[in-house]
């Protein structure tokens, strides 16, 4: 099911900009826009989505007072927000408010992405865990931070180290993209036609990158086996 996204921005080019970005990324569905906030909190109280792209500065009623307000009132709705604003004041509000990530003006198509990327896949481990552990806590507070979400294969693919190449990386995702279930390093690497040791410094890149889970497996004989396992969000095409 799609994640309903409400855009709050007062700049019409940067509001169609959101709307073509939401467009091109799967599982998000736009239900609603406005470029006041006093309009704005009218329509989040109306049509309650789950998560709302919000501007800091817009007229009638700013970001933060919206937010503010939204919290206050007890709705019940994530907000990301979007702001020339570089001070550290008034990302701390932000935050202290409950936003759940912050995208500073100019950003790139991929930081947007990220962001709801990351939250969908939150909304996916909150829906799939009953009874939360520490552990699980932890794993969802890690993917509402500005860390490095899981499986963010563009970025991942922009920040490859010196040694690796790109096209041997695309490679070696699109053989991965292919395989259930876990596989080793000889699999891809007779399917890739590249040296085993050349394969081993990629699926490492991408255990190190957690786009990957990597498992040692122990035969009755020999030494063990390094296999590996593609994330459970993990896919080349989002």
């Amino acid at each position: 099911m799609a994640i309903d996204v409400v855009i709050l921005e007062d700049d019409p080019m940067v509001l169609e900009l959101h709307r073509q970005y939401i467009n091109q990324i799967k599982g998000f569905k736009l239900v609603g826009q406005a470029c006041d906030g006093k309009t704005g909190f009218d329509l989040i109280a109306q049509v309650k989505p789950q998560i709302v792209i919000l501007d800091v500065y817009m007229p009638g009623l700013n970001g933060l007072d919206l937010l503010r307000r939204v919290r206050a009132t007890g709705i019940n709705t994530d907000v990301i927000l979007v702001t020339a604003a570089h001070n550290s004041e008034t990302i701390q509000q932000g935050i202290q408010y409950g936003a759940i990530d912050y995208i500073i003006k100019p950003f790139t198509f991929q930081r947007f992405k990220k962001a709801l990327k990351n939250y969908q896949e939150y909304i996916r481990k909150i829906n799939n865990i009953q009874n939360m552990s520490q552990r699980d806590v932890d794993i969802l507070k890690g993917n509402t931070s500005k860390e490095r979400g899981v499986n963010d294969l563009e970025d991942v693919k922009e920040n490859i180290p010196k040694g690796l190449d790109k096209a041997t990386l695309d490679l070696v995702l699109e053989i991965i993209e292919k395989q259930t279930g876990y596989f080793s390093v000889a699999d891809i690497s007779k399917l890739a036609g590249i040296s085993r040791v050349t394969v081993r410094r990629y699926l490492n890149y991408l255990c190190e990158s957690r786009c990957l889970k990597g498992i040692l497996s122990y035969g009755p004989v020999g030494r063990p086996l390094h296999k590996y396992m593609k994330d459970d969000a993990f896919s080349v095409n989002d």
